[in-house]
């Protein structure tokens, strides 16, 4: 069975206190069956799992375990048209302007004369925003994010032990309440924060585009080439899936990879007419597929990049012959 599946299976919400406690279990067993150091990590008020060591490695690959709540409203992603994602935006928070206002308008037909209608509506809304954070749990959850989470342990079952010291990952908490848990880690970790390439999967199962976003530090990185060369090899191998690279100036993906300097946002994303690259359905009920194939590219790509790697020591001795 793969990790798609299993997980799907036997942890589809990981959102109470108990479902992310059996998942961090599983998670910290299954590492270490794979042959990492792996642990929980308290960050704040999050528990993030952590495998290996990402103070000394070189790239560190990371994905968010939280699943989010849902009062219905899909949180559809447009990160290569900003004037489109904002419009969305602004509809998404035009829709609880609207029952807010509603709401405060039944209170003022009910209660002639009073003063209290706007504060009433006012009081609607906040809810309604807080629901969408901390609100009931959403169902389905296949794309956002236990594809994340499922090609993160592929990848690790992939690297060779020989490439393992060279990358650590981290499976972050609280994602869906605002980047909460790698904030609280990126705070606790200064250097890793300023310094350490990331690469951040969120929402990679659903799509034939596979997007990489990337800030010009995470660019500017000596191992940044190998990590675009070695997703773009693996790719050339595929049919149906695309590598596309795109700077993070016009990209939009709110993700964990924006509380470090150096992260790098992977999304996988169908395109439209008009609309370009979008991912759909997640915080929905209809969050129920993720395309295995997505998972199998970026394994073998983060693997192969892991390989790329150069050890330390040969990128110390290179320094010391170049000066």
């Amino acid at each position: 069975m793969s990790y798609l599946a299993m997980l799907t299976e036997k942890f589809p919400i990981r959102k109470s206190a108990a479902q992310k406690e059996a998942f961090r279990a599983w998670a910290v067993e299954e590492m270490t069956r794979l042959g990492y150091q792996a642990k929980v990590e308290k960050n704040g008020k999050s528990d993030n799992i952590v495998a290996g060591d990402p103070e000394k490695a070189q790239a560190v690959f990371t994905a968010h375990y939280d699943t989010p709540a849902s009062i219905g409203l899909p949180n559809i992603m447009i990160p290569r048209n900003m004037p489109l994602y904002f419009a969305v935006q602004l509809l998404m928070v035009g829709v609880l302007l609207v029952v807010a206002f509603a709401a405060a308008l039944l209170f003022e037909l009910l209660v002639p004369g009073t003063t209290a209608a706007p504060v009433v509506g006012w009081l609607v809304y906040m809810c309604l925003l807080m629901l969408m954070l901390m609100g009931p749990a959403n169902r389905h959850n296949v794309n956002d994010n236990t594809s994340g989470v499922s090609a993160i342990m592929e990848t690790m079952a992939l690297i060779a032990p020989e490439d393992r010291d060279k990358v650590a990952f981290i499976l972050f908490d609280n994602e869906e309440r605002g980047l909460v848990g790698s904030k609280a880690y990126a705070k606790e970790h200064l250097e890793v924060q300023h310094t350490r390439l990331i690469v951040n999967l969120d929402c990679v199962g659903l799509g034939e585009n596979l997007l990489m976003i990337t800030p010009k530090l995470a660019a500017l990185q000596p191992i940044y080439p190998l990590l675009e060369k070695a997703l773009s090899d693996r790719a050339a191998k595929d049919e149906k899936r695309k590598i596309l690279f795109f700077p993070k100036k016009g990209s939009a993906c709110n993700s964990d990879q924006k509380s470090f300097r150096c992260g790098v946002a992977v999304m996988a994303c169908k395109k439209a007419p008009v609309v370009g690259y979008y991912c759909d359905r997640i915080h929905t009920l209809w969050d129920t597929e993720a395309d295995e194939g997505n998972l199998t590219l970026l394994a073998d790509g983060l693997s192969a990049f892991a390989a790329a790697i150069p050890n330390n020591s040969s990128q110390e001795e290179e320094e010391v012959g170049n000066f």
